[in-house]
């Protein structure tokens, strides 16, 4: 741990605290949220603290044990307003927390919305490099809820076909439901795994750890909806609300179908939007790590826009 503050026995007042910070802005990033960064809190050995004003978050970038490289977040701002010199400074207090460590300083990706603010405040110092496979895929809600149109045909045929030959029921996760949501979870990487790249493995499993932690927020706030056929849970899936003060954007952290039954992915995510406030426009379903099959499928759903990042390298 490099920071103060890990995620863990967070009191209700710290909890509060963090959201003042991920609520403080218009990040427009999936990983900018308390439930994202405390699911992968022991996986990327995350902690925090508050430099002169500033949320600051650090953690692994890459997990391997021989080449184990930490970094610290582009600091959240908790009233929506940067001063460029005082972010310089709570930087420069990081670099030597980092350093009073034995690590090496870098900064984590910085979200589009916060590049005018970290060009005010490093100029020429810094460049930044758009990081394409950590772009988030930003959808209309509608888009979704109708799959109208040319461009959604393909999935409105595979949607309908579903609906005209199963019967399923549709419901919202509750707490005695989370063991057999985790056997299904379970149960779909045992059929999975066979067919999966290698390089996707360890992710399949850091991710089945990141649900597990999802799944204690059930009942607490989580958006969720799995899909039962023949009384058997056979797709779930789990999000938020991108900030806990606006209902505009829902980030899905998690979908998870039997893809042998034709149209069970279009229907868990059909159904899990038609049921989402009528505030909310948006619906930010993450990256795509770079995995190209991972990229087809959420390009194929035809993206409002993605939501770039950029990779920091201080000269």
């Amino acid at each position: 741990m490099v920071l103060a503050n890990d995620f863990d026995n967070l009191t209700d007042k710290d909890i509060e605290l963090l959201n003042t910070y991920f609520d403080g802005f218009d990040y427009q990033s999936s990983s900018h949220t308390f439930l994202a960064n405390y699911i992968w809190r022991n996986t990327h050995k995350l902690s925090w603290q508050i430099v002169d004003g500033y949320l600051f978050v650090a953690g692994l970038g890459n997990t391997e044990p021989e080449e184990e490289e930490y970094f610290a977040s582009f600091p959240l701002t908790c009233d929506g307003s940067y001063e460029p010199q005082r972010v310089r400074t709570a930087v420069a207090k990081v670099k030597e927390i980092f350093a009073g460590k034995g690590q090496e300083f870098h900064m984590g990706l910085v979200p589009a919305p916060l590049v005018p603010a970290f060009r005010e405040a490093f100029g020429g110092e810094a460049e930044l490099t758009h990081d394409r496979d950590d772009d988030d895929y930003v959808y209309l809600k509608s888009d979704l809820v109708t799959l109208g149109g040319r461009k959604l045909h393909q999935k409105k045929n595979h949607l309908d076909y579903f609906l005209r030959n199963t019967e399923f029921t549709y419901e919202e996760a509750t707490p005695e439901m989370v063991p057999e949501i985790m056997d299904y979870v379970y149960s779909k990487n045992e059929y999975k795994l066979g067919e999966t790249p290698e390089e996707w493995k360890t992710i399949l499993e850091m991710e089945t750890v990141a649900i597990g932690e999802l799944l204690k927020f059930v009942g607490k706030g989580l958006l969720s909806g799995v899909i039962r056929i023949g009384g058997k849970i056979e797709a779930v899936t789990l999000g938020e609300f991108a900030r806990t003060n606006s209902r505009e954007t829902v980030i899905v952290h998690v979908e998870k179908a039997d893809d042998r039954i034709r149209g069970l992915y279009q229907a868990i995510n059909n159904e899990f939007c038609k049921r989402l406030p009528p505030e909310t426009i948006y619906v930010n379903r993450e990256e795509d790590m770079g995995l190209e099959n991972l990229r087809q499928t959420k390009l194929s759903y035809k993206p409002y826009k993605l939501a770039e990042k950029f990779a920091v390298t201080f000269r």
